[in-house]
């Protein structure tokens, strides 16, 4: 018998129990547990035991259950907390004296599954749920793996009851991301897309960006935008894992990459995949028609002759359940698209990889989502901080991450390294040296 094995009773095991103790004590614990319906055998076993149903049978570790996890259906819920907390705030409160206070189980799943996202029906521009109107942004947490430091605070409170239980320590990881959403500014857009730019660029007498455009076509090593020498040369400096994304989709209105038969475009891809893993970076327009995603997958994998099995969606648009079960159908394992464009922080509350949960099919898939924790375009773009406000976001989040033990994701684009942003060049490397620094300090 492993004596730290935990005992898990419920009066019901169902799909979300399933799923969400998984998250808990699998992925983020990382402890082996048990689940079980029979009181019997619970009560008769010597294991470190918690119990998590309606009524406290006198049980040493009671968690009292809200309806959540036993339902099927996805009901109109948003679940309300007190606004003045310390660490989190404490969602599904209990309305008993049991061990927490609060249903943490439906509270990570709620969270987790995104489920908010299911029922929300105003939409900013693009089609996508507002980061300003997630209960986690409304709450002041947004910018917290609250859902780590609710779980962690739990851990501790199981092993005071139990101190033979043991925990996994799971190693601090950054991974810087970038993704290609236009691998040159001119040069290989073809004669039509070159000609009506310089058709602009003569009209509005901007002759600088004419004689830019002449120069990077007569050789691409010339495009402000081909910036992947430089990239990779950070990445190898500080040993940064470094993973690109790519646009390969048709032509149209925020889909401008080279046309996928470009060779110039081609020879790029696979001299990038030489070095590092590339995954897809679904199209705009995948996003309404989600059998493309597995076209454009095809074509990247024709390309660079590799499988592709990595994606994030382009201008972070996901449509649930539609895009992930697209993801899993096409052979997708892990996303990346797990984090808002107007906001830094923890899009699903946790900073560690999960499975996805299929809420209208009420049931767990082994699609992997990894929360990505900022975006370059959103401090500099959308908040319009300074780098110097940046470095500081960027500095806080890092901490928080490291804490857990978490997996730190940054998302820049090619495009962020030319001149003109020399100062959010000096971020990337700044964010790479701290990083660099907490990885040598944890480990």
């Amino acid at each position: 018998m492993i004596n730290h094995l935990l005992l898990i009773y419920s009066h019901t095991l169902t799909a979300r129990i399933h799923y969400v103790m998984n998250v808990v004590f699998k992925h983020v614990l990382m402890t082996p547990f048990q689940l079980t319906n029979d009181l019997d055998e619970f009560n008769k076993s010597e294991l470190p035991k918690l119990a998590y149903t309606k009524v406290n049978r006198g049980f040493t570790f009671f968690i009292q259950s809200n309806d959540l996890l036993f339902e099927t259906e996805i009901r109109k819920i948003l679940p309300e907390a007190d606004q003045k907390f310390i660490d989190f705030p404490l969602f599904f409160k209990s309305d008993i004296n049991d061990y927490l206070g609060y249903d943490i189980f439906a509270m990570v799943f709620y969270f987790a599954s995104r489920y908010e996202e299911y029922l929300e029906t105003q939409q900013d521009e693009h089609g996508r749920f507002k980061a300003e109107n997630s209960l986690a942004f409304c709450y002041g947490c947004l910018r917290t793996p609250f859902l780590n430091n609710a779980i962690q605070q739990f851990g501790d409170k199981l092993l005071q009851t139990y101190p033979a239980l043991k925990f996994g320590k799971r190693d601090f990881n950054f991974l810087s991301t970038i993704d290609i959403d236009n691998a040159f500014a001119f040069a290989h857009k073809g004669f039509v897309r070159n000609m009506g730019g310089f058709a602009k660029e003569v009209l509005s007498l901007n002759f600088n960006q004419v004689k830019q455009r002449i120069v990077s076509n007569l050789n691409d090593g010339n495009d402000p935008y081909n910036t992947f020498e430089f990239i990779n040369s950070l990445s190898k400096e500080t040993q940064t894992a470094l993973h690109y994304f790519v646009l390969i989709g048709d032509y149209s209105s925020y889909d401008k990459n080279p046309h996928y038969q470009n060779n110039r475009f081609r020879k790029l891809l696979k001299s990038l995949s030489s070095e590092h893993p590339i995954g897809l970076h679904p199209s705009y327009n995948s996003f309404d028609h989600s059998e493309k995603i597995e076209i454009e997958k095809k074509r990247l994998e024709d390309i660079i002759e590799k499988k592709v099995t990595s994606a994030r969606c382009h201008f972070l648009r996901i449509k649930f359940p539609d895009t992930y079960r697209q993801f899993i159908k096409s052979g997708i394992t892990d996303d990346y698209t797990m984090i808002y464009a107007s906001q830094p922080g923890f899009r699903n509350g946790l900073c560690t990889p999960v499975p996805w949960f299929d809420l209208e099919k009420n049931e767990s898939t082994a699609l992997m989502i990894h929360p990505s924790s900022f975006m370059e375009g959103t401090l500099r773009d959308y908040n319009k901080y300074s780098p110097v406000k940046a470095n500081e976001v960027i500095d806080e989040l890092l901490n928080k991450v490291k804490n857990h033990g978490g997996e730190f994701i940054s998302i820049f684009h090619n495009d962020s390294f030319i001149r003109e942003q020399k100062e959010w060049i000096e971020v990337y490397k700044e964010l790479l040296k701290s990083s660099l620094r907490r990885s040598h300090i944890h480990n």
